[in-house]
């Protein structure tokens, strides 16, 4: 099986999207697009610790394989559905983000996009994602992926996001 993604600047064409779909996917602020639908907004929090280097960064963090990985894994709901499984994960010795990654059930998001830190980030990038990718602590599937880095002086952070079916009956067309 290629194991390869393919990421690019833009949502892959081969994937159906409606605009509002394509929007939340698109949103600086994941967290914020996602109470801003009508639906409970909660995270599950899966996974919080050591970690293996993860492909969904293979290409966009330094791989070392040698350096051992934080990872945390969460699933982000709408009246407790999951829409959309996320990981963030940094080297273990980055000071910064570990303390910031330690934060429960509560949104990452929140703590990034408050101003509160001299973050810096880079574009998104998107893939299709091949079907029945494994998704570490959740046994559903995605089709679309996001990613994107965040500098904090010096340490970096990489954030993926997997869009989950669920999301598309929260996303609908105004006129549907």
């Amino acid at each position: 099986m290629d194991n390869h993604l393919i990421w690019q600047p833009r949502l892959p064409e081969n994937i159906s999207l409606s605009p509002p779909q394509a929007a939340v996917m698109q949103a600086q602020s994941l967290t914020a697009a996602l109470r801003g639908l009508n639906a409970g907004f909660s995270v599950r929090l899966l996974h919080l610790g050591s970690s293996g280097f993860d492909r969904l960064f293979s290409d966009g963090l330094q791989n070392n394989t040698a350096q051992n990985w934080f990872a945390r894994d969460v699933l982000l709901c709408l009246d407790g559905e999951p829409v959309v499984w996320a990981r963030s994960l940094c080297r273990q010795t980055s000071a910064n983000w570990l303390g910031l990654l330690d934060c429960g059930t509560r949104p990452l998001g929140e703590r990034l996009f408050d101003g509160s830190l001299p973050l810096t980030r880079s574009p998104f990038e998107y893939t299709a994602l091949p079907p029945h990718y494994p998704l570490a602590g959740f046994d559903g599937h995605a089709s679309v992926a996001r990613r994107s880095l965040f500098d904090w002086q010096g340490e970096t952070l990489g954030l993926a996001e997997c869009f989950l079916p669920a999301l598309q009956s929260f996303v609908q067309p105004a006129d549907e």
